[in-house]
């Protein structure tokens, strides 16, 4: 693997990584909110699963079941052990979908997880997940973008993952290859603050290329990223350019700008 790969799967790692703890979190806290101390006897029929799926010889779950732990305790611990797969599972399973209460409050943004689209994600970030675990660089570049796709629909419905309002996510992920001065123009619009600061600038420059049509091997040089945001700069203080709203529902750009 190049060092070009090797360097996206960590930058998408991290992200996959804080979906995973977002989850994992929101099945202690929603289930606890509904079911108070009893929540962990009744995810722990799911829990139970997961022994016999592993066919290890030592059942972890089993484990922390019989362990002089409270209930609070090995629900924390349960759900640790948890691999992502799993924890995506579970929205398929009688333990999530009959409990209508759990259903209703799961997810920041309400979803509905029995049907074909919140199925085609769930696969495709398990996908993503596996693909980087075990360094599957053919599968990745034949089936980035879906993967992609599953990413972002996930750091939107949980609210976690990026400085990004998620409205404001969900219009950027267009799947094209934006220019570098459309880029930092949704970066201005969105919070001019971040302008003042080159290595976050950088950042999250990088964080909407990988979503829309660059890999890491073809991002911009570090200084053309910033060359261009002083070239921005000056057109808006001398031409009193605004940017504003710079997306249309057509993910077309609204910019004006000369020479670009």
């Amino acid at each position: 693997m190049n060092e070009y790969t090797l360097t996206e799967f960590s930058i998408f790692y991290k992200r996959l990584m804080v979906v995973e703890n977002c989850l994992k979190t929101l099945i202690i806290t929603q289930y606890t909110t509904v079911f108070g101390d009893n929540a962990y006897n009744i995810l722990y029929r799911y829990f139970h699963t997961l022994d016999v799926q592993r066919k290890l010889k030592e059942q972890i779950f089993k484990n922390i079941y019989l362990s002089k732990k409270d209930n609070n305790e090995k629900l924390i611990m349960s759900v640790n052990k948890m691999y992502l797969g799993e924890i995506l599972n579970i929205f398929a399973n009688p333990v999530y979908l009959k409990n209508k209460k759990v259903a209703n409050i799961f997810f920041p943004i309400p979803t509905e997880t029995n049907n074909s689209n919140f199925q085609q994600k769930q696969k495709a970030l398990k996908d993503f997940r596996n693909c980087i675990a075990h360094g599957n660089e053919k599968k990745y570049y034949l089936e980035r973008t879906r993967m992609i796709k599953g990413l972002v629909f996930f750091e939107k419905i949980l609210q976690c993952g990026t400085v990004f309002t998620f409205d404001v996510l969900d219009k950027i992920s267009s799947y094209r290859k934006l220019s570098v001065i459309e880029i930092l123009a949704i970066i201005y619009d969105i919070n001019k603050s971040y302008f003042k600061d080159d290595k976050m600038l950088i950042i999250l420059f990088d964080d909407i290329a990988l979503i829309n049509g660059y890999i890491f091997k073809s991002l911009p040089q570090r200084w053309t990223i910033i060359r261009r945001k002083f070239e921005m700069e000056k057109q808006i203080k001398e031409n009193n350019i605004k940017i504003t709203n710079v997306l249309k529902e057509n993910n077309q750009m609204r910019l004006n700008f000369n020479n670009y």
